[in-house]
């Protein structure tokens, strides 16, 4: 295991932590913690690209960690009130669906390849930056009132079409893939 890799693990590990620290109460701590866990998701990509220390090990355990890390604050952040039920439904859902996907091309012997795509990148990009304001929030004594009455709502609607517009994506992947469709031009 290199070093990019023993990184990426040390995410995975800080996510418990961090979903501990939201049902605590522990906005501050969980926000430092949560800050240092994307700090440390660019850190192994950087060294991962730098020092050639790309493996397929780390392929599949950069995704899974930036995942534990994304869908178990938004449970845990729905949890206590601070995310609407239905971006998290919507959010979960979208993630079932790829997870499903995938198993079902695993379990047929399909060639099923899934790479991150530029709306996928752009959708995980607006969950961690929105996850951030809403932790930062709740770290405050008092909720800013422009920040609870306009940006969280924005940033949950946009994170809403992004979460639609990554998934119907990669539902044309999957059923080009499938050969359910043809070519999509």
């Amino acid at each position: 295991m290199n070093f990019a890799n023993i990184i990426t693990v040390f995410r995975l590990l800080l996510t418990p932590v961090i979903i501990w620290l939201i049902f605590s109460s522990y906005y501050k701590f969980g926000l430092i913690f949560f800050v240092l866990s994307g700090l440390s998701d660019a850190l192994d990509g950087f060294i991962a690209k730098q020092f050639n220390q790309k493996t397929l090990l780390g392929s599949y355990l950069d995704p899974i960690a930036d995942k534990a890390l994304i869908v178990s604050s938004i449970l845990a952040l729905g949890y206590v009130g601070a995310i609407p039920p239905w971006l998290i439904i919507l959010i979960v859902s979208r993630d079932l669906a790829i997870l499903g996907a995938v198993i079902i091309s695993w379990l047929i012997e399909s060639s099923l390849k899934i790479e991150p795509i530029i709306s996928s990148k752009i959708n995980t990009f607006l969950q961690i930056f929105y996850i951030g304001l809403i932790l930062f929030n709740l770290s405050t004594r008092e909720s800013i009132d422009n920040l609870d009455l306009h940006i969280l709502p924005f940033f949950a609607i946009l994170i809403a079409f992004s979460t639609l517009s990554s998934w119907f994506t990669y539902l044309m992947i999957w059923l080009k893939n499938m050969g359910i469709i043809g070519n999509i031009k």
